[in-house]
């Protein structure tokens, strides 16, 4: 690309701050030139330069303080201004790179108003620095076609291609020493300066053409890049900015400019000045996409009368300010919704101060409630409406406790005094910045006037008449705001005469003594050691049973027994006070025996699991130096090399013959109670010290949290060597518990397969339907007879139906004639309308009729209220027909409900003045039991929750999985509206027929239901979309398009029975006894409440009444329980035999239950549950409260302060993450500033944990201790710094808010990552190493382990595991291992642990009998480009679709693989261009050829493989670097 050197090497200066910038500089190296100096701004230019080893000035001003020889100084995608000192260093001269073709488009931004302006053509040029600004004279010139569907990106992608190529001509005229210039016609010049902008701040005038329009929509498409000139924009009919992603041009749309013509959900046709445009991609000013159907109307006239525009000029500060601004919260505030509650309080403010002391105090007030030292307030402007400028100003405040008050003076002082001055800046503008992203208006807010900032969740009006704070009522609650007023009104006073910021955001007195009562939890109890308390449960209840394992069960005194035999032993081996013993066996009865035994001997047991690695304890026996070993004979020799001495439990001689009285007590509180191991971050676990009086203290906190009835049974699942298993263990042992110990290979397994039937009730109903029996007495038998023997047989309800003049129909026209009928036979059950079609009668009859069956059946009445469909029946009331059936469906509830209180409701006589009617006779109910009926909306779901109702439902046309959605969004509902939803029903209708076998009820089955079907249209054309075999009419879309009568009777009666098939499968209750049990217990798992069995759809009456038989004797075994296999010792089996009462388990524990069918199932029994260990997701915390009716208790607490130290009780109210609650007995919590000063509620800090639980410190690590274990400056003990971070609630209740180390938790088990990353590091070829905890939303496995390693070679993630798994146990191994070629950084260069990409599942390998051209690889052309982008972009497996750019190219990677397809194809026609004009593989393979003469290469049609999963992660991480470049 150069031309041949000719003279001396030239030096030069190069100035820029684009990629191009780079591709120059490394021309001009290649070319053996110097490069002096290189003045930049842009992280990427700089970082380039000083790996060639340059010199780098971030400005012009620098190069004037130093020597600098050069012959020429180059500017190439410099936007700065030169001096003119700086233009005079270089000998020769001064050459700029611009952007346009001059003179016609000199200036800023002339590619996207060349586009704007219509231009076919564009051009770069590089001209000499002399005169004005772009003035100089040419070089070289190239152009660039404009294509038509150019973008402002693409474009300007071409010109750097074309200036990168252009270069090379400058290069050879500087090389030979022999200028060619040629002046340019400046009478033709056109300048477009800097502060440009379109017209109406980008907001189209659809008075243009609409070529005009689409050419200005594409001229301000910059792509994911800044965007200097605004987003183009429409305006809805109430005043809302919308942005434009697309226009298209429609000829011949008529009608007034401006005029809406047509709306979809995303698209706007609009008429122009010259045919008309369609507008589609709109979004909010929050990114968000709307459905436009809300927002406009056809006839809406958009206009382009925007109101002030904001200074152009200023627009670089604001971006500036804006990049560093991170507004500060406000504490304790809710998430915005849709409405606000704005209300207002006064606030005492000193006449004195100054408007800058008064903002300094609220700043730090903001700050200080925040618990930060730098954030962002927002300042409303107080100027004049201007729609297209934000509100507000940022202003950024930095202090710490010891800066000055005068210094943040002066520091607030110049941002204030601009604000009051500004114009502001540009609604768009954070649209426009990718670095800008996310911005919304500040919750914290200050306004000079009375007036709030609107959309702020709290804001200090300063005026005349004083201060107020005006909150948004809705999320800000009366406490919170009193703490905040306390806090503004203390610094307001203290601000005049403070020296330091501390001093003004000191805590208010109230606040202060408010803390001290959250943390005043003294309790008395009695301080037992954990074996003490035992043998006082054991003197109580010596005969109770005490533990059951598996077969195995032991009373308290049999337990007992065998503890103290060990004991015994143990004391003669020279255990006692203070020594540490290890406890290796299995799960099961030698586990309590053995830490019992221990305990009762004075020692401390140390816990060695044996599913560990023999490193890891091999370590815990060395650093503990314990002196005996107590194992099971099997484990004996597995055991790492140590010079203990072994008890083997289960087969010691000496156990037998020693005494079995309780041993003297030896310990006591301050003695060791055991010594348990937690990760550690330099790579060595280390051992927490535990007291029994830790314990004993512990003990009493649980007394209070947790209810010990007596005849509670709990279940224990977790290991020895995690410390919750104390409470499950000792505790409950100490409180006459039955503890029933789950096994090694149990206590994870949720379940061992189906249990024949849950503990869950459900209700059986008949529902009637339309069978017709022809005239007289026999038309109504089935629903008498039927009626009859459901009440005989535990049925509990009997619906009929309302049917008149569409398909289904015949001897049901009203439910409240026949449900009538029912309640003279009847004894016992409901009687319900399945359905009343409400809109097709008055409220008041119907409220009157069924006051009458009330009184019948003496209170025993319900109605499921449908809206109706078809349009033949609303003769009956035509104001109701369709679309206006839901609305009054709606308010017939309403009205009902309202009737059957006794409440007079207003209906219109003939002249329309209103009648008040309170209906007779007066019914027996209080309330009138209301089903909305649903073919399976979503949306009415969700409404039925809303108003209170019950749901009755059915299977045709949805799944059991889809019904179970459903109910997740009905129980939600119901809960938002503040019912519970135990106190509704969901009602399931099935079409039922049971007989001996199941091809018995499906040939009785079939042809009822065929002709059933038939007699549905909407059903039969979902079926017939279904059907495999049906040819779908050509151009139809959706089921609902289909003409029935264009159906062969052959096709008619295929779809039939395939329908048939599914339904009698999958949606009825057909077949056996025993399907009809699997199919209740499927409803019953989802939350089905009642089946209704439809038994008239045509199968003769005799054998209808003859199957009823078999559908009671599902009701009764489906009620009756069951139980699991002797030899089924899952989770949910051990709560089903044992009455389990009470369980503990981690928060992924449980998301594994409620995932589980018959563990969730089980769950229902449970009455306490207990979750700790990890964040507790409300999503998991929903499942659970489906699942079951349990108190559910959050735990939270490190092994450092004794297990938990701060429990809450689950209420319902809980956010995305449950809080962690409140401190038990004699227990402190702190939360601390780096400083380990107190921070104000609702501020995030570290927690500090002081009181009777917090432990000794760590085993033989006395710096460590010292370090995290620090003394209570606020009363006698220790602190505990638990390195989480927390806030504490305006009721004083703590909140989790992530970690503040490296230290996270996995299914409860704590782990220092960088332990995990220590042995990731030691890995083959491994250079650098990180661990990350991801929760990437599955919802299914919940949070998982990821290690990321540079390695000289991609590391396989499989056999890394496998080495980790012999150094690190289980917990600790990550579950995924991801090979980058570098780490992302932040712009601090730090590892940017958000931007690591996620690992990919590995796809499954491709078939056998894949195609040959699956199989096929790229070849040709195609395959060389694809190596050449493969070895710069560090992506395999490229596909013929893929972009360069999407695979993460930019273009200083597009110079170079330009030049490296020239060099691996010999093809040098190929263009710099090319690249940017043909993209895809595919595309540039295609050209190639084409520059060839060789024949096309077909594109590859590549399977997903493990080597294209693993592209896809490092794509990701490319863009995430990127965006940060």
């Amino acid at each position: 690309m150069t031309a041949a050197f000719q003279t001396a090497p030239l030096a030069t200066l190069l100035m820029g701050d684009e990629s191009l910038t780079i591709a120059c500089g490394d021309m001009l190296l290649a070319g053996g030139h110097q490069i002096a100096a290189v003045v930049a701004r842009d992280a990427a230019v700089r970082d380039w330069a000083t790996g060639q080893g340059l010199v780098v000035h971030p400005d012009t001003g620098s190069l004037l303080d130093m020597p600098v020889e050069a012959d020429w100084l180059l500017s190439i995608a410099n936007l700065r201004l030169i001096p003119d000192a700086v233009l005079s260093l270089p000998r020769r001269g001064a050459i700029n790179f611009h952007d346009g073709p001059l003179p016609r488009y000199a200036g800023l931004n002339t590619p996207a108003w060349a586009i704007i302006n219509g231009e076919a053509q564009h051009g770069v040029s590089w001209h000499l620095i002399e005169g004005g600004v772009d003035t100089g004279d040419l070089l070289a010139q190239r152009a660039v076609e404009i294509a038509e569907d150019e973008t402002a990106f693409s474009l300007n992608s071409k010109c750097y291609a074309a200036g990168m190529e252009s270069f090379s001509e400058v290069l050879a005229q500087l090389e030979s020493g022999e200028l060619t210039p040629t002046p340019q016609d400046l009478s033709q010049r056109s300048y477009f300066a800097r502060a440009k902008r379109p017209e109406n701040g980008g907001v189209i005038d659809f008075t243009q053409n609409a070529k005009a329009i689409e050419a200005l929509v594409r001229g301000l498409d910059f792509g994911e890049y800044w965007n200097p000139l605004g987003m183009p924009k429409v305006m809805t009919a109430k005043g809302q900015f919308l942005t434009v992603g697309r226009a298209e041009v429609l000829p011949g749309t008529g009608g007034t400019p401006g005029s809406v013509i047509e709306v979809t959900q995303d698209r706007l046709v609009v008429a122009a000045g010259e045919g008309g445009v369609a507008v589609s991609g709109l979004r909010d000013l929050s990114r968000n996409q709307l459905d436009l159907t809300n927002l406009f109307t056809p006839g809406d006239i958009l206009t382009s009368n925007t109101g002030p525009l904001p200074d152009p000029a200023e627009e670089a500060h604001w971006r500036k300010a804006l990049s560093g601004f991170d507004p500060a919260p406000v504490p304790l505030a809710k998430p915005a919704g849709e409405d606000a509650d704005i209300q207002s309080l006064p606030i005492a403010l000193p006449k004195e101060l100054t408007r800058q002391q008064q903002i300094a105090a609220i700043a730090l007030v903001a700050l200080r409630s925040a618990g930060l030292e730098t954030g962002g307030l927002a300042l409303a402007r107080s100027s004049v409406s201007a729609p297209l400028v934000a509100d507000w100003l940022p202003l950024q405040v930095s202090a710490a406790a010891r800066t000055q008050t005068k210094d943040l003076i002066a520091e607030l002082a110049p941002q204030i005094s601009r604000a009051e001055t500004s114009t502001g800046f540009a609604i768009d503008l954070p649209l426009r910045d990718p670095a800008l992203q996310g911005f919304e208006t500040p919750d914290f807010a200050i306004s000079l006037t009375d007036q709030p900032l609107q959309g702020a969740a709290m804001t200090l009006c300063l005026s005349g008449d004083g201060a107020r704070l005006v909150y948004d009522a809705n999320r800000i609650d009366q406490n919170t705001r009193d703490l905040l007023a306390a806090r503004l009104a203390a610094a307001f006073k203290a601000i005049n005469t403070a020296e330091t910021c501390a001093d003004v955001w000191a805590l208010p007195d109230a606040e202060n003594n408010r803390l001290s009562q959250i943390n005043d939890t003294t309790r008395r109890h009695e301080a037992m050691p954990i074996h003490a308390a035992f043998e006082a449960q054991v003197a109580a209840t010596p005969e109770a049973t005490a533990l059951v394992f598996e077969s195995e069960t032991l009373s308290y005194a049999a337990l007992n027994v065998r503890a103290n035999r060990l004991a015994h032993v143990l004391r003669d081996m020279g255990a006692g006070p203070g020594v540490p013993v290890a406890l290796c066996t299995t799960r099961r009865v030698d586990l309590l025996v053995g830490a019992l035994g221990i305990l009762k001997a004075g020692a401390a047991y140390v816990p060695l699991d044996p599913g560990y690695p023999a490193d890891r304890l091999a370590h815990y026996l060395t650093d503990s130096g314990a002196p005996i070993v107590v194992t099971q004979s099997a484990l004996a020799n597995s055991l790492p090399s140590h010079k203990a001495q072994v008890l083997e439990i289960d087969r010691a001689p000496a156990l037998a013959d020693a005494p079995d009285n309780n041993p003297t007590h030896t310990a006591g509180n301050d003695d060791l109670a055991y010594l348990i191991y937690t990760s550690g971050s330099t790579g060595t676990p280390k051992g927490v010290m535990v007291s029994h009086g830790n314990v004993a203290n512990f003990f009493a906190g649980m007394d209070d949290r947790i209810d010990h009835d007596a005849g509670a049974v709990w279940l224990a699942v977790t290991s020895l060597s995690f410390d919750i298993s104390v409470l499950e263990l000792f505790w409950t042992l100490a409180r006459g518990f039955k503890l029933v110990l789950a096994g090694d290979d149990s206590r994870a397994l949720m379940s061992n397969g189906p249990i024949a039937t849950s503990d869950r009730k459900i209700d059986f109903n008949l529902f009637y339907w339309g069978n017709d029996d022809g005239v007289g007495p026999k038309k109504y038998e089935l629903l008498l007879e039927g009626a009859k023997f459901a009440d005989a047989n535990g049925f509990n309800a009997v619906w009929t139906p309302e049917r008149h003049f569409h398909a289904f129909g015949g001897p049901y026209p009203n439910p409240s004639v026949t449900g009538a009928a029912v309640a003279a036979v009847t004894q016992s059950l409901d009687v319900r309308a399945g359905s009343c079609v409400a809109p097709l009668h008055h409220p008041a009859r119907i409220a009157e009729e069924w006051a009458v069956i009330d009184n019948l059946t003496n209170g025993r009445v319900g109605l499921a209220i449908a809206s109706g469909w078809q349009p033949d029946d609303f003769v009956l009331r035509p104001e109701n027909t369709p679309p206006q059936n839901k609305p009054a469906m709606y308010d017939a509830i309403d009205q009902l409900r309202q009737l059957w209180a006794g409440e007079p409701v207003e209906f219109p006589r003939a002249d329309g003045t209103p009648h008040a009617v309170v209906t007779q006779p007066r019914p027996v109910s209080k309330v009138l039991p209301i089903w909305v009926t649903t073919a399976g909306n979503p949306l009415t779901w969700k409404e039925a929750g809303e108003i209170g109702a019950n749901v009755l439902t059915h299977l045709l046309g949805q799944s059991v999985d889809e019904v179970a959605d459903k109910i997740k969004i009905y129980h939600d509902a119901l809960r938002a509206a503040g019912h519970d939803p135990a106190d509704h029903k969901v009602t399931v209708m099935l079409h039922s027929y049971l007989a001996e076998t199941r091809a018995e009820a499906e040939d009785v089955a079939r042809e009822p239901m065929k002709d059933y079907l038939r007699s549905a249209a909407g059903l039969i054309k979902q079926y017939a979309w279904a059907f495999p075999a049906f040819k779908k009419p050509a151009g139809a879309s959706n089921p609902f398009e289909i003409d029935l009568e264009e159906l062969s009777p052959e096709e008619m009666d295929a779809i039939l029975e395939f329908a048939f098939q599914r339904y009698f499968n999958d949606s009825g209750m057909f077949g056996t006894v025993e399907d009809g049990l699997a199919r209740t217990e499927q409803l019953k798992r989802i939350g089905v409440d009642e089946i209704a069995c439809l038994i008239d759809y045509g199968i003769p009456t005799d054998k209808v009444l003859a199957g009823l038989q078999p559908l009671a004797e599902v009701l009764r075994r489906a009620n009756a329980g069951g139980q699991p296999a002797e030899d089924d010792h899952s989770i949910a089996a051990q709560i089903i035999r044992h009455g389990v009462t009470h369980l503990q388990c981690t928060p992924s524990m449980a998301q594994m239950m409620v995932m589980n069918d018959e563990a969730r199932g089980a769950l229902a029994r449970v009455r306490s549950l207990m979750i700790g260990g990890e964040a507790l997701p409300g999503t998991l915390l929903c499942a659970l409260r489906d699942a079951t009716d349990a108190r559910i208790q959050n735990m939270y607490g490190p092994t450092e302060t004794t297990i938990w130290s701060t429990t809450h009780m689950l209420d319902g109210t809980e956010g995305t993450t449950a809080p962690i609650g409140t401190p038990i007995a004699n227990t402190q919590v702190h939360v601390l500033d780096a400083d380990r000063q107190p921070l104000p509620i609702g501020a995030a800090g570290e927690l500090w944990i002081g009181g009777q639980g917090v432990t000794q410190g760590y085993w033989q690590r006395p710096e460590l201790t010292a370090d995290r274990f620090i003394a209570d400056p606020t009363g006698a003990g220790r602190l505990y710094g638990t390195g989480d971070l927390v806030r504490m609630d305006a009721n004083g209740v703590l909140h989790f808010e992530g970690r503040a180390d490296a230290q996270v938790k996995i299914r409860g088990h704590r782990i220092e990552l960088g332990e995990v990353e220590i042995r990731l590091a030691e890995l083959p070829g491994v250079t650098q190493a990180v661990a990350v905890l991801r929760n990437d939303g599955t919802g299914q496995s919940g949070a998982q382990l990821v290690g990321y390693v540079v390695a000289e070679a991609e590391v396989d993630g499989e056999s890394a595991r496998r080495h980790l798994a012999t150094h690190l146990p289980h917990i600790m191994v990550p579950q995924a291992i991801v090979t980058l070629s570098a780490m992302p950084l932040t712009p601090n260069k730090k590892i940017d642990r958000k931007a690591l990409p996620a690992p990919m599942k590995r796809a499954t390998p491709r078939p056998s009998n894949a195609s040959e051209n699956e199989a096929k690889s790229a070849s040709g052309s195609a395959a060389r480009i694809a190596e050449v982008w493969s070895g710069l972009l560090g992506v395999s497996d490229i596909r013929g679709e893929d972009n360069f750019f999407a695979l993460g190219g930019h273009s200083l990677l597009a110079v170079q693989a330009h030049r490296d397809i020239k060099v691996a194809l010999g093809l040098n026609a190929l263009s710099i261009t090319d690249i940017f004009r043909f993209p895809t593989l595919a595309a540039l393979s295609a050209h190639v050829d084409g520059l060839t003469g060789a024949p096309a290469t077909p594109e590859p049609i590549v399977a997903e493989t493990p080597a294209r999963s693993e592209t896809m992660s490092k794509r990701r991480l490319m863009r995430a670097n990127r965006g940060r470049g």
